[in-house]
């Protein structure tokens, strides 16, 4: 969390999620949850409940909250001294969505330069149709690539397609690829997650043909839709673009119909895995200072070290 430090007092406002009601080895009950606005995200704990709080929060909520942050174990943490729980009607739900630090225009501009400079004029055509769809664009630049695993903010699809790109681009200067259909799959991979995710109602989640269908699926139909309007793209293209947005995720029981078969298919699946895994360190050590470990609970399921500066 943004500008947040060992002894900093706090009296403000955030989302409390993963609210639990622990007992210490006295058997004394206390609270812990995570302190959400659009900055991040810290964990918090509060000793000597009041009765309206032993049996924890009823899922996530806003709340005041005074405190002063600390560092246990090389990990900040809020001491919570005084908690209330807001009505939403006291509270701008959007201020609480983690939202990228980077700038949006920036990394879409990264984006469209790249797409508009494709030689493949098939690829290129496709790219121009799919970033002209201005309510497809506006959710692309605004969605968060996930729900909670990595780059849950919003702006975090367009943050990781980015990075991607980039990386992308680095690899067809080592590899005998088709750099353009690399390019196109590292932007586009996870389009679907335009419409597997929503995030305008105050909190991140999943929407029914998000849950029945998931981003694989529903990103090879949005873009084999913008295909089919475009009649002389090449039917051997569209096979394997097709292939490689169904297969990006590497192995079936992680969402894909297919595992990749083709080199195309193959990188763009190990930059998807590596941009990820690089964000869920980083973020899940965000909180931890120099020589600390995180806690084992996080997307990765283990407890990750920050070297000694």
């Amino acid at each position: 969390m943004r500008d947040l430090t060992p002894g900093t007092r706090l009296r403000s406002s955030f989302l409390a999620t993963d609210a639990a009601v622990r007992k210490d080895s006295r058997g004394a009950p206390f609270l812990t949850m995570k302190l959400v606005d659009r900055t991040g995200s810290v964990d918090a704990l509060m000793w000597r409940l009041p009765d309206d709080l032993l049996k924890g929060l009823s899922g996530p909520s806003y709340v005041g909250v005074e405190g002063q942050a600390h560092e246990y174990r090389g990990t900040l943490q809020v001491k919570v001294e005084r908690l209330r729980v807001l009505g939403r009607e006291e509270v701008s739900e959007e201020d609480y969505l983690p939202t990228t630090e980077k700038d949006r225009k920036v990394l879409s501009e990264e984006i469209l330069g790249a797409g508009r400079s494709l030689e493949n004029e098939h690829l290129r055509e496709l790219f121009e149709s799919l970033v002209s769809d201005e309510e497809l664009w506006t959710a692309f630049c605004e969605a968060p690539a996930a729900k909670g695993m990595h780059h849950a903010r919003v702006g975090g699809l367009l943050e990781h397609s980015a990075s991607c790109l980039k990386i992308a681009n680095a690899l067809a200067e080592i590899y005998p690829v088709d750099r353009d259909l690399l390019l196109f799959g590292a932007i586009f991979h996870d389009v679907g997650k335009v419409r597997e995710l929503s995030w305008n109602t105050g909190s991140f989640a999943y929407t029914t043909e998000g849950r029945l269908l998931g981003h694989v699926v529903l990103g090879e139909r949005l873009v084999a839709s913008h295909v089919a309007a475009l009649p002389e793209f090449p039917e051997e293209l569209a096979l394997r673009l097709s292939h490689l947005l169904l297969s990006h995720q590497g192995e079936m029981e992680y969402g894909s119909p297919e595992r990749p078969k083709t080199l195309e298919a193959l990188l763009v699946h190990l930059i998807d895995n590596l941009d990820a895994r690089t964000a869920m360190y980083l973020e899940s050590t965000a909180n931890v200072g120099p020589g600390g470990w995180s806690h084992h609970e996080n997307p990765l399921g283990r407890a990750l070290y920050v070297p000694e500066e």
